[in-house]
């Protein structure tokens, strides 16, 4: 398996043009920080005809390094190491159409993972299988995306596929092992009216990913809980029943208006529903739960770019909803479960509400970011709760200079500040075990914390004029200070060539 890599970074290095690199007026539309306030518009593969003045291809090899002095999150672990292969690259066809390609392969460990044997707890919590015991994971991850546009009088069209292959699994018990396959086609159209752009994009997913546990030593007695929410699980089918597997798909729309010039109004809306099934497969692919998931993006902002100046103002607001279906089984027949019924028994809804501020002159970016995080979460009987509620804010800096001819520098630094405004937690814990007891109250205990970080890091690029390929290097390091005493730290180390 692991030479489809190879393959993946010889097909995408076919597509490299032999010119020299960009010039320092590109090198910033790709770096700067005021590429951020048009960096969503790009969800839309037909706006990708715009993305960029120059053509360019990276590869470079990058590795990421997390640490918590205790776990913030138990399910997620105490860090990684994440060690990555990577390439990228955007080219102009003709002057009306483009061409742009990812490929990556990692190979890394996630530390000291509990309560979460399967990949993407993320994106499938809280229907996952879990054990106390758990341990650190090998993780091994496939990754491809590919798209084209072209621009036909005042209408834009384009497509892009991306797809993902990952399997993680633990070498001793509990024997984990979760192999992954996701697709995602996505297809947009724009037309030019007045002096903006109105798109429109249209997504579809498709989501399969297969788990199981085995024990080969003294514990091999030991069972797995079908997990539901809230540290609560389907005693039913938990124990022995280890061998699971998901079923997922979805799609999404996104509407966009965007200025044809760098100046003006700007307003990104999307809306996507997923939906992933939990089967048995011991008995018949029985459904164990079905989980819904919704997430809604409204954008709205303002931005001008003169000669000697770039400012931004932007506000946004994110919903993001779950909610988990629990199938109740009848009497088997054989092998066969009759579904009866469905209760939808744990529900999630998180706000996220902000606006952010930028001012650029010459080399120099400032950035302002603040916004208010709601986090509610509940399970319906035996009632269970669990919410939050935060301020935040963060201020950044950027000093993005070409050195001389050959030498760019991009340098940044960052600080913010997340405050805890209120908490709350209900659970029926005369009737908890004493092990799921600890794994909820661990985790309430960061979620009503308040959080500190800094963060900085700095990028050379070297490209003499007589050389067709640059040189690049990126070193970037992120604190992160918990009020409960505990810390995390972050490495970003990457070295590469450029086209």
């Amino acid at each position: 398996m692991k030479n489809n890599i190879f393959t993946i970074l010889a097909l995408l290095c076919a597509l490299i043009p032999a010119e020299a690199a960009t010039t320092d007026t590109a090198y910033v539309e790709r770096h700067s920080l005021w590429r951020q306030t048009y960096s969503e518009a790009l969800q839309n593969p037909a706006l990708m005809t715009h993305a960029y003045l120059k053509p360019f291809t990276e590869l470079s090899l990058q590795c990421d390094y997390r640490h918590q002095s205790e776990a913030f999150q138990i399910e997620q672990g105490t860090g990684y190491l994440k060690p990555e292969l990577a390439a990228q690259s955007y080219i102009r066809l003709t002057p009306s159409s483009v061409v742009w390609g990812q490929a990556s392969y990692g190979n890394g460990m996630q530390y000291h993972q509990v309560y979460n044997n399967v990949a993407d707890f993320d994106l499938l919590y809280p229907d996952v299988i879990a054990d106390s015991l758990g341990g650190d994971t090998h993780r091994e991850r496939y990754y491809f995306a590919g798209g084209y546009a072209v621009e036909k009088g005042n209408w834009q069209l384009g497509g892009e596929l991306k797809f993902r292959a990952e399997q993680d699994y633990r070498t001793y018990d509990p024997r984990m092992r979760s192999i992954v396959s996701d697709l995602t086609l996505k297809a947009g159209a724009a037309r030019q009216i007045g002096i903006y752009h109105l798109g429109l994009a249209l997504e579809g997913n498709i989501y399969r990913q297969t788990a199981d546990i085995d024990f080969y030593g003294e514990q091999n007695g030991m069972g797995e809980l079908q997990m539901t929410g809230l540290g609560t699980n389907y005693t039913r089918f938990s124990g022995s029943n280890r061998d699971i597997f998901y079923e997922g798909k979805g799609g999404a729309i996104t509407f966009d208006l965007q200025p044809l010039t760098t100046s003006g109004w700007m307003l990104h809306l999307s809306h996507a529903l997923h939906q992933y099934e939990r089967l048995l497969d011991e008995y018949n692919s029985l459904p164990l739960t079905t989980l819904y998931r919704q997430q809604n993006r409204l954008t709205v902002g303002w931005r001008k770019q003169s000669d000697t100046n770039e400012k931004a103002l932007i506000l946004h607001a994110d919903y993001d909803k779950r909610a988990s279906d629990e199938h109740v089984a009848g009497t088997s027949s054989g092998q066969e479960y009759p579904i009866l019924t469905q209760l939808t028994m744990y529900r999630q809804h998180r706000w996220d509400v902000g606006a952010t501020a930028l001012y650029g002159y010459r080399v120099w970016h400032l950035q302002l970011r603040a916004g208010y995080l709601s986090h509610r979460e509940q399970y319906a009987y035996v009632e269970r709760k669990m919410n939050y509620s935060r301020v935040y804010g963060e201020f950044t800096a950027q000093w993005l200079k070409a050195v001389n001819e050959s030498l760019r520098l991009n340098i940044y630094a960052k600080g913010g500040y997340a405050a805890n405004i209120n908490s709350k937690i209900v659970m029926p814990y005369a009737n908890m075990a004493a092990s799921i007891k600890a794994y909820i109250n661990h985790n309430y205990r960061y979620q009503k914390a308040s959080y500190a970080q800094a963060q900085s890091g700095i990028r050379a690029d070297y490209q003499p004029a007589t050389w067709s390929v640059g040189l690049y290097g990126q070193l970037a390091t992120a604190w992160q200070f918990c009020s409960e005493g505990e810390h995390e730290a972050n490495l970003h180390v990457s070295l590469g060539i450029m086209f």
